[in-house]
């Protein structure tokens, strides 16, 4: 096979949510049997991927366990597991173990993707065999050129497709004046096709089919970079957040301390290195000595699995009630003692809750039917469990906002959800239906209306000047906000360092609340 001119991304997941979810199936279900050539043991990993709703459930047309190995090898692209030479077996990194086991999974992913390099095992592997000319870091050459004076502070999707993915051979200051000049050219004049295909396909590859290829690639790369912390998107663009250039600076800062790994022809000491947490600065395990997993590590691990799953879409974070405890024991038919006990040590912690604003977040982009109303729902869980406020979802009633929050005897606020991709500017049809909403809520009895917000995935320069107008007409304050700030606020309230009253001296704002105001 020719070595690709382009980079590579595995992608049976073109988002990483799940993938904590899809770690802890991996850490149940690789067990203490060797995992190369061995397909019970991968069959058993693609029907756990099956039963957490990771993978679609159907007829396996080789009966090999080969979607599970697409899965694992997604893991071991991140650094967070490798077949061991020591013990034969599919063992977790120090990340994988610390993904698995309840550390924060937000953390742990950007981490991890900041740190995703060419060459590596993966790149050199059989399937995939990256050409040896890119040396990089490639999230940090993405950032760099965000943040590229050239490039207005975005990247378009076909951009990374066409320029990034095929050029980007290193990450370094110089490397990205390069792309960002190839870039700015392509933005004036688009691209010969027929010297395109010629100098990066292969075969009977048309432009169509090229570009298409490209662009999924690049489209996983954007799903990945939303990890970072810094970056918003729409369906084809990402862009850094409002008031967020310096927490890319400080990205770029942190990582650009590492030195590149070496020794990618060596899985274990490649992965050992690049599989190290946060605050981690070696792994001394002897993997070779490493003790058989007790009933405890048995019921610890399924229980995780479990509760990894139900975090996408609620908010476990009143720890282990008996609610829970005995949800937890009719699905798993395990002893009540030994599944609290488990339960107790994953349950009420960040890890809970940074599982559900992951898949959250995903839920502004995604296509599916469902979604706005999932995101909608979801919201108000969060006024719920986080701000300790009456909350309800009213919108399906016909003229009504999706959400209205109370805190009861004092104030209510009004909450519009807008889950669909690109930038909210906070149309007019919308303005004219939030003067509806206020009127009626000022009119009815109750607590007093004390704010106005539209949440979006992300907020358009001139949303926040039609805020402060909307303010001014309806005789309310009120904002919009990102999903960057908005997880900010979340992760704040969780913290115990804002509350429902800070939460809405925030919303009244007028105009877009950002990370500025939340420091």
């Amino acid at each position: 096979m020719a070595a690709k001119n382009y980079w590579m991304l595995s992608r049976p997941q073109r988002k990483l949510y799940r993938l904590p979810l899809t770690v802890a199936a991996l850490h149940e279900a690789a067990g203490e049997a060797e995992w190369g050539g061995n397909r019970d043991r991968h069959i058993a990993f693609e029907e756990l991927l099956e039963r957490e709703g990771i993978k679609r459930p159907g007829a396996r047309r080789d009966a090999t366990g080969s979607g599970g190995r697409t899965h694992a090898t997604l893991v071991r692209s991140l650094g967070l597991a490798f077949n061991s030479a020591e013990t034969g077996k599919l063992e977790l990194t120090l990340a994988g173990i610390a993904l698995a086991e309840g550390e924060q999974p937000t953390e742990i992913l950007k981490h991890q993707i900041m740190r995703f390099q060419y060459p590596s095992p993966y790149s050199i592997s059989r399937n995939v065999e990256i050409s040896g000319r890119f040396k990089l870091r490639p999230f940090i050459l993405l950032l760099r050129l965000l943040l590229h004076p050239d490039l207005e502070g975005h990247l378009q999707q076909d951009e990374v497709a066409l320029i990034v993915i095929v050029e980007g051979t290193g990450d370094s200051p110089a490397d990205a004046d390069r792309i960002a000049g190839l870039i700015k050219n392509y933005r004036l004049s688009g691209i010969n096709q027929d010297t395109y295909v010629e100098q990066y396909g292969t075969g009977s590859d048309t432009f169509g089919e090229l570009s298409e290829r490209f662009s999924n690639i690049a489209n996983t790369a954007f799903n990945w970079l939303e990890l970072v912390g810094a970056i918003e998107r729409n369906r084809r663009t990402a862009f850094i957040a409002s008031n967020a250039e310096g927490k890319v600076q400080e990205i770029l800062a942190e990582y650009g301390r590492y030195s590149p790994i070496r020794h990618e022809g060596d899985p274990d000491r490649f992965q050992r290195s690049y599989g190290l947490p946060p605050g981690k600065s070696k792994d001394t395990r002897n993997l070779s000595k490493t003790k058989v997993p007790t009933r405890v590590d048995f019921v610890g691990r399924r229980i995780t699995t479990i509760l990894t799953r139900w975090s996408q879409t609620e908010l476990l974070v009143d720890g282990a009630t008996s609610e829970i405890v005995s949800r937890l024991v009719a699905e798993t038919g395990f002893a009540y003692s030994e599944v609290e006990s488990a339960a107790k040590r994953v349950l009420g912690t960040d890890r809970t809750l940074d599982s559900f604003l992951s898949n959250y977040q995903s839920l502004v982009f995604s296509e599916k039917k469902s979604a706005p109303r999932d995101f909608e729902r979801a919201t108000a869980e969060i006024f719920r469990h986080i701000f300790r406020l009456e909350a309800q979802c009213v919108g399906q009633a016909g003229r009504e906002p999706d959400v209205v929050v109370a805190k009861p005897s004092v104030w209510r606020g009004i909450v519009d959800t807008k889950a669909y991709g690109g930038e909210y500017s906070l149309p007019s049809e919308h303005e004219r239906a939030m003067r509806e909403y206020v009127e009626s809520y000022r009119a009815k009895s109750g607590e007093p209306l004390k704010f106005w917000v539209f949440i979006a995935g992300s907020i358009s320069k001139g949303a926040k000047h039609r805020a402060s107008q909307l303010s001014e007409r309806v005789g309310n304050p009120g904002a919009v906000i990102g999903m960057l700030a908005w997880t900010e606020m979340i992760r704040q309230a969780r913290g115990g360092k804002m509350d429902a009253d800070r939460m809405a001296e925030l919303f009244m704002t007028k105009g877009e609340v950002t990370m500025a105001e939340l420091r």
